[in-house]
């Protein structure tokens, strides 16, 4: 139950973090970075939904289409059709804290239905998982804070 605690206060924080960016700032590409403010937001959203669902295939990923739009490898520049609003984004970010506590406040020391692998680190249970979905969002957190500053 900690990993469901420490995601929610990471994710308060990811949320108070967009909250304070101005609105004209989230597509605007500081210096030589290849995503914007829209892009981090939307792939902290996608990350756990995939990552999570890697975990357990029976969490439903909402959202499916946004994954070409914000999954690791993807940029703003290459982006074609309707691109989410700031506030679906947000939206979708505040809704996904409950969906995931509680599909998976008793599963956590589930294993994983298939690894996660990222580097050297296999993560082999959802609670591995999901404490590296914590940390991945912590340093998108970061980018966004470093990119508002910045623009």
């Amino acid at each position: 139950m900690e990993s469901i605690k420490q995601f929610i206060f990471t994710r308060n924080a990811a949320l108070g973090t967009i909250a304070s960016v101005p609105k004209d700032k989230w597509d605007q590409m500081p210096g030589t970075s290849s995503n914007n403010i829209r892009w981090n937001a939307g792939h902290i959203f996608v990350s756990a939904e995939g990552l999570l669902h890697k975990a357990d295939p029976t969490y439903v990923v909402e959202n499916e289409g946004w994954q070409a739009l914000f999954a690791t490898g993807t940029r703003p520049a290459d982006w074609q059709g309707d691109i989410p609003s700031d506030e679906a984004i947000v939206e979708a970010l505040k809704e996904q804290v409950g969906r995931i506590e509680r599909h998976f406040s008793a599963k956590l020391e589930q294993e994983a239905a298939q690894s996660v692998t990222i580097g050297p680190l296999e993560m082999t249970t959802v609670n591995a998982v999901l404490q590296f979905v914590s940390f991945h969002e912590g340093l998108h957190t970061g980018v966004i804070k470093s990119m508002s500053k910045t623009i």
